[in-house]
């Protein structure tokens, strides 16, 4: 297979994290098992890479020439000099959110495959337009919907085909960490309409909207509220949304940027005969419990206890799924259209929350 040379554009966070799937493995001691630095996190690395960063391009003149060294890659001048070079196949957008439409309609016109993170764009209309751009240039393109390849997600998804629990009747999902210290920083995009868009419904929703639709179906009806803890920021910190799916199953997803522990993900699927509980801090993950006078619950140990890297690790896996996408010139494992789908279902959620929690039907 060619080797997919990728720009990789804007030089944040969760870049450093997309930049591990482009790592050979060589990162072992001497007896050959991986390492675990905060330089080398413990992501299974391939041997042979299937992309290269070729490129880097940041706002920040000093960041991407720092970053160009240790790729030893071409640092850019500009985004447009980027999507230009014929020496690029694909770019991997890591912006704030309020720049991922304009960024990939620009590569999709130039011709690159694209890779952006989530959201895929603040509005679904703009998410249908990159769709069908993408689409009528033959090219490939996704959102980088990490929750598609989190290992719990996978093997509930085969406990459910499984019907281990029976028909689901309830699905809860609690995303939980702290954004408070970037919130507070008006210099940051984090707590910043113009940068944002929108808050923990915005950035948060789309990985339990996108969750609810591969596992369950669509949405059928939702109703949402919203609050701000912190001051400083311009959008909300704290969403509820709960509703019904289509099927008629309840659902509840609460996302808050103001708990003080490491990130986690929970995930409760309540079904007629027993409960899934995914927690992604507890050892293990999954817990198994059938009817009432179960009180320990069967500890599902399919998935290991991996509370610091379950989260790069299945950004990695996405990146990886996307290069060999391209490669084989096949379609993402992540439906670009249910990326969309969770962008619907945000706007929804906003909807209600300018309404006083009107419910907000969407089938």
């Amino acid at each position: 297979m060619k080797q997919v040379r990728v720009g990789m554009v804007g030089l944040g966070t969760i870049h450093a994290i997309h930049a591990e799937a482009f790592k050979p493995d060589t990162d072992k001691d001497t007896a050959g098992n991986e390492t675990a630095t905060a330089n080398s996190p413990r992501y299974d690395i391939r041997e042979d890479p299937l992309g290269k960063i070729a490129a880097v391009f940041d706002i920040d003149p000093a960041k991407s020439s720092k970053r160009a060294l240790e790729f030893n890659c071409t640092a850019h001048s500009s985004y447009e000099s980027m999507i230009n070079d014929p020496d690029i196949d694909a770019v991997d957008i890591t912006l704030p959110h309020a720049l991922h439409y304009e960024f990939v309609r620009n590569a999709l016109d130039s011709g690159k495959h694209v890779l952006v993170e989530k959201p895929m764009a603040p509005l679904a209309s703009q998410c249908r337009e990159l769709i069908e751009k993408a689409q009528q240039n033959g090219l490939i393109f996704t959102v980088a919907e990490n929750t598609r390849f989190v290992h719990a997600y996978q093997e509930v998804k085969r406990l459910l085909d499984d019907e281990i629990i029976g028909t689901p009747r309830l699905i809860r999902t609690f995303i939980s960490g702290s954004e408070v210290t970037r919130l507070r920083d008006t210099s940051l995009w984090k707590g910043r309409i113009d940068g944002t868009v929108g808050g923990a419904i915005m950035d948060a929703g789309p990985h339990s909207f996108y969750l609810l639709k591969w596992l369950f179906g669509n949405v059928g009806e939702l109703r949402a509220s919203a609050s701000r803890l912190v001051n400083e920021s311009e959008v909300e910190d704290h969403a509820l949304v709960a509703g019904a799916l289509e099927s008629g199953t309840l659902f509840s997803c609460e996302f808050t940027f103001t708990a003080e522990m490491p990130w986690n993900e929970r995930l409760e699927v309540h079904g007629s005969k027993g409960t899934i509980v995914v927690d992604q801090l507890s050892d293990p993950p999954i817990v198994i419990y059938k009817g009432e006078l179960d009180f320990y619950g069967t500890a599902h140990k399919a998935v290991p206890h991996d509370p610091v890297w379950w989260k790069g690790s299945s950004i990695v896996d996405g990146v990886n799924d996307f290069l060999d996408a391209v490669s084989r010139n096949r379609p993402t494992t992540v439906d670009p259209r249910d990326g969309c789908y969770a962008i619907e279902i945000v706007e929804a959620a906003y909807r209600s929350c300018s309404n006083n929690g009107q419910v907000i039907v969407l089938s």
